[in-house]
């Protein structure tokens, strides 16, 4: 998957799960736990959701908590399983 369309589809996943139409000054080195307050089951929707919108599976046993740890980070976990 493309890393554009990776990370549309994380943003969208974002607003979805944040309940937000918008996300003003997210950018890829926006912090997902610190700076966005997700916690382990709204990543596990997140992620939900994102294997929604792109067709992709995430193995389990691949996810580290350093995939997790920016927009940037999930976007390049995401782009490189689609």
């Amino acid at each position: 998957m493309r890393k554009s369309s990776a990370e549309q589809s994380v943003l969208a996943a974002l607003r979805q799960v944040l309940g937000r139409g918008e996300l003003p000054g997210v950018d890829s080195g926006t912090r997902l736990f610190e700076d966005l307050g997700l916690d382990s089951t709204s990543v596990i929707e997140l992620l939900m959701l994102i294997e929604t919108q792109t067709g992709a599976e995430f193995d389990t046993e691949s996810l580290e908590l350093e995939h997790f740890a920016t927009v940037g980070t999930l976007t390049e976990f995401v782009s490189s399983h689609g």
